[in-house]
Order: structure tokens, then sequence, then C-alpha cells
């Protein structure tokens, strides 16, 4: 039993099924001017859980440090990288992250531009040379940690996503040699210490590094392979007794996290406890998927091509939600059918955009790129 690569990308599926789920209805201003039903639910009921759903990002954070500890270790099994080799998996884990993100960002100015011309008064409103260092910076994807203007509110993910190949290095290396206490208390503290913060809305500071926990937590669950031997683990010899009691007792404890969650939330202390409500939880709720959702027959393909569109459809889904369809998906009217629009239609658009990736050649150019990169970076050794 293996926590394989079809197992994470369904859990990615249902994290970008939650995510879309969080930005339509996390509040009711998100809404306000459209009518929309949540039958049988009350409309706060569905509110307070879209707001809950904001674990999609510590799922999503967590999955890129189990991912990226497997892949430190083709480097070296103890996570020690010579200066060549760490210069080889940030510059080509970066160059692949990148690459699809800027294509998505051309495609986004320029329907924007010719829709509705936003990116001319958002970038250029204080002179052409601001202007182009704006989109420099945002297409770079620091745009919130420089404070400067985005073409779409949502890659904040992009600078976090960075912060991320950048650490987990140090931190897998830490792991390896302290043991797993450290690096763990170290992304507890130090974040706190330093008061390190990333501009996240505006006049609002979001501490970016409050979902490193999660990524090391990942790193942990890889090395120990810990999702899969929690799966495999048995309480009775009976296998259907013991998928029913852990069904039981690990949905009771969901149920519980969940509350404990919207609590803290209400009631104002969720900054102070975002170890448990934007790590601790949704990592947990990445194992429960993968013990009672992702082997699921059908549904396990399902998940999975969904989860393999998931990157595309992270970037896309704010200008069919928001920027340029918004009105013809909460025309939907029924909140899971508007979700479902936002999701099918990023959806369609990412395999037509792969489709044209595939045959203008985007591939073999990045495979080329990244080819020179790992060449140059052997070079150097």
């Amino acid at each position: 039993m293996k926590f394989d690569k079809t197992d994470t990308l369904a859990v990615k599926g249902i994290a970008i099924i939650l995510m879309i789920q969080h930005h339509n209805f996390l509040s009711a201003d998100r809404f306000e001017n459209y009518i929309v039903a949540f039958t049988p639910f009350p409309q706060s009921f569905i509110v307070t859980l879209s707001s809950f759903m904001k674990i999609c990002v510590g799922m999503y954070v967590f999955l890129s440090g189990y991912g990226l500890a497997l892949s430190l270790k083709k480097y070296s099994p103890d996570y020690k990288l010579s200066r060549p080799q760490y210069k080889d998996y940030f510059l080509r884990r970066t160059f692949k992250l990148m690459a699809g993100f800027w294509l998505i960002y051309i495609l986004g100015f320029v329907i924007n531009l010719i829709y509705d011309g936003r990116p001319i008064s958002l970038y250029f409103s204080k002179g052409i040379a601001r202007g182009i260092f704006d989109m420099a910076v945002d297409i770079s994807g620091l745009a919130y940690l420089f404070g400067t203007p985005t073409l779409n509110g949502t890659w904040w993910y992009m600078t976090l996503a960075l912060f991320i190949i950048l650490v987990i290095p140090f931190a897998a290396r830490l792991m390896k040699r302290y043991g797993t206490a450290l690096p763990l208390l170290l992304v507890i503290f130090i974040p706190r210490i330093i008061s390190f913060g990333v501009q996240m809305e505006p006049d609002a500071k979001a501490n970016i590094s409050r979902w490193f926990f999660a990524a090391v937590l990942g790193v942990v669950c890889a090395e120990y392979d810990l999702l899969a031997r929690a799966k495999g683990f048995m309480i009775t010899k009976n296998k259907v007794l013991s998928k029913f009691i852990k069904f039981a007792v690990l949905t009771a404890l969901l149920v519980g996290l969940y509350f404990a969650r919207v609590y803290l939330h209400k009631q104002g202390r969720s900054g102070m406890a975002y170890e448990l409500t934007d790590n601790i939880i949704p990592a947990y709720v990445v194992y429960y998927c993968y013990e009672f959702i992702t082997g699921i027959p059908v549904l396990r393909q399902v998940l999975a091509f969904v989860g393999k569109h998931s990157m595309n459809i992270f970037l896309l889904h704010t200008f069919v939600r928001l920027y340029i369809l918004a009105d013809f998906v909460y025309s939907f009217r029924h909140f899971a059918l508007i979700t479902l629009a936002v999701l099918l239609i990023s959806l369609a658009i990412s395999v037509v955009l792969e489709l044209l990736k595939k045959y203008l050649g985007f591939y073999k150019l990045v495979s080329f790129v990244d080819k020179k990169i790992a060449e140059k970076a052997a070079a150097g050794a």
C-alpha cells in the first residue's frame, strides 16, 4: 500500500473543489448581488462550511511538502544536497511551476484587456515605468510579497509556493539530521519571533509562513510513509469491521475539528492557533480523503482527472467566477450548481489549454529549457 501519484491527484481534485466552494461562498458579500438558493441547508451553514474550506490551502501545501521530499530523495537519501544539486532542484522546480503560470498570465492579461481594459487601469494608473515594474513583479509571482497590483487576487498563493520550494530542502535536512521535532518547532517559533508577514489583502497583513508547518508535516509523512501506514493499520483482524470502526472514529474526529476551527475563527483566535486550523486539520483531511475516498473506483479516476488540472483551475477560476463570467455562473442560482459551473468551465478551459500546449510545442519548449538548466547545474558540480 502506497500513497501514490493517483492518490495525490485525487486529493488535489478534492482540494480544488473545496477551493472553488470557499471562494464562491465564504461570506455573504461574495454573492450579495445575486439570488442564491441554499436548499436544503440554511445559508448560514453553507457560508460557515465554505469558510472552513480554506483548509484547501493547507492541503495543497502539505501535498507540496510531501512531493518535494520525495523528489529531494532522488538527489540524496538523507536530503544532503550539494550546492549544484540545490541549484538544479530550485531552478528546475521553480521553472516548471512558473511556466504554466506565465502562459495563463498572458492569456488572462489579453482577455481582460479586450474584455474591459482592466490591466491598463490596474498597472498604469501611476505611469508607464511604474506599470512595467508592477507587471514584472506580478508575472514573477511575487506581487503579494512586494504589495504591488496583481491581475488576479488568488495568485497570492504563487508567493507561498515559491517560498515552499525554497525552504523545504533545509527543513528536510534538519529533520533527517536532528529529528522531526526541530524543523516543526522552528516553523512555529521563527515566523512569530521575526514577525514575518506578507501583504495578502489591502490594508491587512497575513503571515504567509503560517502554512510552513503543513509543508514540514508533508515532509515528515513522506519520510516515514505515515499516510500509507495509517491506512494499513487495522483495529481488528476483520477488515470490514476495522474499516467501519475507523470510519466512525475518524469521522467523529473530523466533525470535532470542524467545530474547533469554526469556533476559533468566530472568536478571532485562529491567528494564534494556525498550526491547528491551517496545518494539522488540512493534513488530517488529506489523510481522511486517502483513507475513505480516493480508493473508490470511478470516483478515484474522476477526482484524479480534476486534480491533474488543479493548477490550471486554480489560476483560471477567478476569471470565471469574478472578473469575466460572474453573471453567468451565478445565474445557476443554487449554490451547488454555481460551484459546479465554475469547476466545469475552468476544467474545460484547462483541457483545451493543455491540448494547445501539446500541439503548439509548449511541452517541448519546457522540456528543452529544463534539460538546459539540468546540464548547466551539472556542469557546475
